[in-house]
C-alpha cells in the first residue's frame, strides 16, 4: 500500500461539537434552551475559550445553534432540521446538472411501496388526512393552486406511510417539489387535467379504505408514469422558479 494512511485524531473542538451535538439529537439539550455561559463550558470541557468558540461555530453551521456575540450573547439551541439538507441536496444535484425527470423516476420507485402501506395499515384516521388533502385539491381544480394542493396530497400520503428515511429523504427534495408546483402553475391548469389526478387520488383513497395494499401500488405507480418521460426541464430550472 502506498500513501499515508493514518487515521488523523480529531480536534478538541471536535471532540467538544461531537459530544454537544449527540446530546441536542438525543433530546438531552432541548430546542429553545440556551447552552450553559462560555466560563461554564470551558471549565465543563476542559478546553480554551478558541477552542469551544471553534466548536459552537461548527454547530452553528450545521444549523444546530443560533449563536449571539456580544457581551450578552450566548448560544441557543435549535435542535435538528432538514433545511440544510434540503439546500445542500439541491445543490448538489444542480452541480451535477441533474433533470426533472430523474428526481421523478425516484419518486416514482418510492412512493408506491409507501401508498401500500398506508393502504395496509387500513386506519381510519390516515383516510381523514388525506380525504382533507382531496378536497382542498377539489376546490381549487383547474386554477393555478392546484399543483400545490396536489403537491400537500402527496406529503400528507407520504407522511402517513409511517417510515421516517422515506419521508425525510421526500422533504429533502421538498424545494424541488415546490419548485415543479410553481412551474406547472404557470402552464395551462384545465379542469380536466385535474380531473384525471382527482380521479386517481379518489381510487387511491378507495383502495387505502378497502385496506388493498397492492392495488394502491400498482395505482400510485401507474400515476408517475407520465411524469417520468420529460427529459427537458433541469433541476436547477425548477428551483430557480420559487426565487
Amino acid at each position: 500500500m502506498s500513501g499515508d494512511l493514518r487515521v488523523k485524531p480529531k480536534k478538541a473542538a471536535e471532540l467538544v461539537a461531537d459530544h454537544l451535538r449527540s446530546e441536542i439529537v438525543l433530546g438531552n439539550i432541548a430546542t429553545g434552551d440556551s447552552l450553559p455561559v462560555e466560563r461554564e463550558l470551558i471549565e465543563a470541557y476542559g478546553v480554551s475559550r478558541p477552542t469551544l468558540r471553534e466548536a459552537l461555530r461548527i454547530l452553528e453551521t450545521e444549523g444546530l445553534l443560533e449563536v449571539t456575540r456580544g457581551v450578552k450573547g450566548g448560544a441557543k439551541v435549535l435542535g435538528p432540521s432538514l433545511t440544510l439538507a434540503t439546500h445542500a441536496f439541491g445543490m448538489i444535484l444542480q452541480a451535477q446538472g441533474t433533470r426533472l425527470v430523474d428526481v421523478q423516476i425516484a419518486r416514482s420507485i418510492i412512493e408506491p411501496p409507501a401508498a401500500r402501506m398506508v393502504a395496509e395499515r387500513q386506519a381510519p384516521e390516515d383516510l381523514l388526512v388525506l380525504q382533507e388533502a382531496l378536497d382542498a385539491e377539489k376546490a381549487v381544480a383547474g386554477t393555478p393552486d392546484f399543483p400545490f394542493a396536489a403537491m400537500r396530497f402527496h406529503e400528507a400520503l407520504i407522511g402517513l406511510a409511517g417510515n421516517k428515511t422515506i419521508d425525510a429523504f421526500l422533504q429533502v427534495l421538498h424545494d424541488i417539489h415546490h419548485g415543479a408546483a410553481v412551474m406547472f402553475s404557470k402552464g395551462k391548469t384545465t379542469k380536466a387535467s385535474s380531473a384525471r389526478t382527482i380521479a386517481q387520488h379518489e381510487q387511491l383513497l378507495a383502495y387505502i379504505e378497502e385496506g388493498r395494499g397492492d392495488a394502491a401500488e400498482a395505482l400510485w405507480r401507474d400515476y408517475w408514469v407520465p411524469y417520468t418521460q420529460d427529459k427537458g426541464t433541469a433541476v436547477v430550472d425548477v428551483l430557480n422558479e420559487q426565487r
